[in-house]
């Protein structure tokens, strides 16, 4: 039996888009193949979110649903997809469904489960769990299937967990497909692999899984579709962050026939790659027509003006120096150098007068000097301004800078250096940007980003002789308190005892207040652009926490 795989990137709500992709594979593979098989929620996209809410979607759905039913009378090929099926029983509205389209009708319906309400998924909002056999015989040949989460069960014991997995092993079946709008995070094809390779030996049967590519806002799907044989080994791959269709081949009593395997990512490339891949859709679905990044001179704004330029290319990059009365003459040249090595135009804008104008304003009309926070803001504020004014001129998306370490505990300005419709960097602790920084830099052969922004101290030079550890424990202190704190139920033993090991030499209290800052800036963070997710916790849809409250949380290090 030969299957399609269909590894492809959607646009949510972009029906006629995502049909008219679907179609195309449908048309080029269908007079070859036995079966086609795409990805969960497929039609419309993964995930739709509160589009669900309105009544026209699902109308305009079905529209093209039909359309794509209908191109199965002309072809061989049987079509497996994922699409909202309307739930006319009791519930919520609708179904995550799978269809089996041949011939111009639909001939098996499967409704997923196993709906997840953990960290970024709220699929119980709208979808009702389905109770339909997931089970169907086609050509001979006995399939089950599964829709993402159903084969993520993790608790043999509970039988809810692991419903639709059992029910396909007693059927005997010849193989399992699973359709996925699988989410990217760093160990996450990792994870997939154990997971399901633990699934097929426990239940002994051999699996096709496909999964979605793509960025949908701050969500990265990185495909990574795979085959697995009987005894859990991965026998096939499709392309990491690209769109890719393969041909693959079932054989009864042989199981699937052998083709290429990917191998793993190295930690900083698959960083590269999700962010990369990010940055590229968010400008393409969102309509922009480039980026424009504040440059300071610092590693934040280096390291987004390289992933930019590799992203979409230098002549679509535009970057903006704005010294103040702080800013040292090493960081306007290293912005200028910086910008010469990407080929990035660099526009130059003095906030020196402003600073003094808005200073004396202040004076003049509250008869006082502002506060030196104060000052420190009016000159993130003026360049945050600055940077808006190219953008609505212009139409580039400004791109904040600002990483996971300072948004963690609100060392960032509010309508300055966190203006901007996307962050690239949010979802890393400042010593993995140094890390991407170097790895960079080791892809080129070269100085890309200048050894002088790599290895000067951090300082957001906004006061007189500052530095970033002047208000911050050491940036490898604070990112360990950080990773227990935020990240702590998804880090490995041997991770949390080296966060354990590096923070058992300060206080208590050093601790607590670093604790105490990121339960404060919660305000902060709830009004930053979105963050392009690389860890399992990243600030934004994964990360839902009141900011009108009192409680204070304490982080036990267990030292």
């Amino acid at each position: 039996m030969k299957i399609v795989m269909a590894q492809l990137n959607y646009i949510v709500g972009d029906f006629q888009g995502n049909s008219e992709k679907i179609i195309s594979v449908i048309k080029e593979q269908g007079q070859n193949c036995d079966m086609i098989v795409f990805s969960e929620l497929c039609l419309s996209g993964y995930y739709p979110m509160d589009l669900l809410d309105r009544s026209d979607f699902i109308v305009e759905q079905n529209n093209y649903l039909q359309q794509i039913k209908d191109i199965t009378k002309d072809i061989k090929a049987a079509v497996v997809l994922g699409y909202i099926d309307e739930n006319i029983w009791s519930g919520k509205p609708y179904h995550n469904s799978l269809g089996l389209f041949q011939n111009g009708r639909q001939i098996f319906t499967y409704h997923k489960k196993l709906l997840p309400t953990y960290n970024i998924f709220d699929e119980a909002r709208y979808f009702e769990p389905g109770n339909l056999s997931p089970v169907f015989e086609y050509n001979g040949y006995r399939i089950g299937v599964l829709i993402c989460e159903d084969g993520w069960g993790d608790d043999s014991e509970n039988a809810y967990r692991m419903m639709p997995a059992r029910t396909i092993a007693k059927e005997n079946v010849d193989f399992v497909i699973s359709i996925n709008g699988s989410p990217s995070s760093v160990g996450k094809q990792q994870e997939r692999m154990e997971v399901f390779s633990n699934l097929v030996k426990d239940y002994n049967f051999p699996l096709v899984y496909v999964n979605q590519v793509g960025g949908n806002d701050e969500l990265i799907f990185d495909g990574n579709s795979f085959v697995m044989s009987f005894d859990g080994e991965c026998v096939a791959t499709l392309k990491e962050y690209a769109e890719d269709v393969q041909e693959i081949e079932f054989k009864k009593g042989a199981g699937f026939v052998k083709g290429d395997v990917n191998e793993d990512g190295e930690y900083y490339q698959i960083i590269l790659d999700q962010i990369l891949l990010g940055l590229r859709d968010y400008i393409k679905k969102c309509g922009f027509s480039g980026v424009v990044i504040g440059s300071s001179g610092g590693i934040d704004s280096a390291v987004t003006l390289a992933l930019a330029v590799k992203a979409i290319g230098a002549e679509n990059v535009k970057a903006i120096t704005m010294p103040g009365p702080f800013s040292s003459e090493g960081s306007v040249d290293d912005s200028v150098d910086l910008c010469r090595n990407l080929q990035v135009e660099l526009f130059s804008m003095s906030i020196k007068e402003e600073y003094q104008l808005a200073v004396a304003e202040f004076e003049k009309t509250f008869n006082e000097a502002p506060k030196a926070i104060t000052k420190e803001n009016i000159q993130a504020r003026i360049r945050g301004r600055k940077l808006m004014e190219f953008s609505n001129n212009y139409g580039h998306l400004v791109l904040s800078t600002g990483n996971k370490s300072e948004m963690s505990v609100g060392y960032a300005t509010l309508y300055g250096d966190m203006n901007g419709g996307l962050n690239l960097l949010g979802d890393l602790y400042k010593m993995e940007v140094y890390g991407l920084a170097k790895y960079i830099n080791e892809l080129e052969g070269n100085e890309l980003i200048p050894v002088e922004i790599i290895e000067k101290e951090p300082s957001a030079e906004l006061s007189e002789d500052q530095k970033d550890s002047d208000s911050l424990p050491p940036y490898p202190v604070l990112d360990a308190i950080l990773r227990l704190y935020i990240e702590n139920e998804y880090l490995s033993e041997q991770e949390k005892a080296s966060d354990r090991e590096i923070i058992s030499k300060i206080t208590a209290a050093e601790i607590q207040d670093v604790v105490t800052k990121v339960d404060r800036a919660e305000f902060k963070r709830r009004q930053a652009p979105p963050i392009i997710r690389v860890h399992k916790r990243a600030f934004g849809v994964g990360r839902r926490l009141p900011i009108a409250q009192r409680y204070r949380s304490r982080l036990d290090i267990g030292i």
